[in-house]
């Protein structure tokens, strides 16, 4: 049993709540430019990876701190998404959207002149905490007032972009990292998110809030969705989707550089390849969704699975291009599928459920950083395939009735 539908209605979208969706051409547009954010917030924090032998020439530290650049970012946007979450329920979607980016423009600002490695990662742990404000509301936003019968296709166009930010940050850490001064990362992103801002505040609907939802009444709703099993089964798995992403590109990048001798552009031709797993999720939830989102996220760890395991013929390159094409793939395919299965689980309470689960996303993805720094390549990727065959197995139970005795 969760927590009564009285106190479970209070917070997140369901299939009773009054909002209508905005016109199909308005709505385009508000999710082109929360897909573009989508890709440019989290790229923040993936950016740390490829940069990581940057910030230890230039501080003076080991690898073991360089990846706390990454992690303290992780930590405090995992952290965020608490707050921001059940916030946007009191508030509307729109404030905590518009003044959030705004935030996380002035702490991307400051960081780009952080003056040694301790400010530094202060810094970055107050734009891990800024930034936090953009996937759960977004999220929450987009299943709110997207049209019924594109809310699949709007979810899974936004978490691909989620996703993407993954390559696209490596991307932009790899290039800054060979070609100009590590200050260029940040500086020129906190100019796109102050602009993206008041793209927010014009484009976006007024909010619809909830002055009921308050911490005591959030924490109720967790409760009653941590004593569902189903929703918890859900919730373990969303540990090793971010993790087993950030952890397999750092372990790949060093596999391409340090044994394969790659240099920097190639190694970017590499994560550029592997972006086009990304186009697995819109076209399979285009034409798939029927089977629902239980069975579509299911899928999708198994064939991240195969990728991982294909990336294990480590000796030669196609091995490693194939199986990042086909691992992204699958991990595309898992967000929208597990975000999906929260809203089937727990209707009246999915914005809690909702930013609950992106939440362990990106501890996991905190966690698999380290992870990632202190293992070598074999021994990450099977850490990995273990915890991904137990997130396919958890959740193709979530959607089973419990056994009658």
């Amino acid at each position: 049993m969760t927590a009564p539908t009285s106190q479970l209605a209070r917070t997140g979208t369901g299939p009773h709540d009054p909002a209508p969706a905005p016109a199909a051409p308005r709505f385009a547009l508000q999710l082109t430019l929360l897909t573009v954010l989508a890709v440019a917030v989290p790229a923040q924090l993936y950016l740390a990876i490829p940069m990581a032998g940057r910030f230890r020439t230039v501080f003076g530290v080991d690898a073991g701190s360089a990846a706390w650049a990454g992690s303290c970012f992780s930590l405090a946007y995992a952290l965020g998404f608490l707050l921001f979450g059940a916030l946007a329920d009191r508030v509307g979607h729109r404030p905590v959207l518009v003044a959030g980016t705004v935030a996380t423009a002035l702490t991307t600002a400051v960081l780009s002149l952080s003056p040694d490695y301790g400010w530094f990662l202060a810094f970055r742990t107050m734009q891990g905490a800024a930034a936090a404000c953009f996937a759960p509301v977004a999220l929450a936003y987009v299943a709110r007032h997207a049209p019924d019968v594109r809310r699949s296709l709007a979810l899974s166009v936004l978490t691909t972009g989620l996703l993407g930010s993954g390559i696209a940050g490596q991307v932009l850490g790899q290039t800054v990292s060979d070609h100009a001064s590590w200050r260029t990362a940040f500086w020129p992103a906190a100019v796109l998110y102050l602009t993206a801002a008041a793209g927010l505040r014009l484009l976006l609907r007024d909010p619809v809030t909830d002055p009921s939802v308050t911490v005591a009444s959030t924490l109720a709703v967790l409760r009653g969705l941590l004593r569902t099993p189903q929703a918890v089964a859900v919730f373990a798995s969303a540990l090793t989707v971010f993790g087993s992403f950030v952890a397999f590109y750092a372990v790949l990048d060093r596999q391409l550089e340090g044994v394969l001798g790659m240099s920097g552009r190639q190694v970017l031709g590499v994560q550029a390849i592997g972006a086009v797993g990304l186009l697995a999720a819109p076209v399979v939830h285009r034409f798939a969704a029927a089977r629902g989102p239980r069975r579509l996220a299911t899928a999708g760890f198994l064939t991240a699975l195969t990728g991982l395991l294909v990336a294990q013929f480590r000796s030669a390159p196609v091995p490693l291009v194939l199986g990042s094409v086909v691992f992204v793939a699958g991990i595309s395919l898992v967000v929208p599928g597990l975000v999906g299965t929260l809203h089937r689980i727990a209707p009246h309470s999915a914005g809690t459920a909702v930013s609950f689960n992106t939440f362990l996303l990106f501890v996991g993805a905190s966690a698999g950083q380290l992870v990632a720094a202190h293992t070598g390549y074999r021994t990450t990727l099977a850490i990995l395939a273990a915890a991904v065959l137990l997130a396919a197995f958890a959740v193709a139970r979530a959607g089973r009735p419990p056994a009658r005795h």
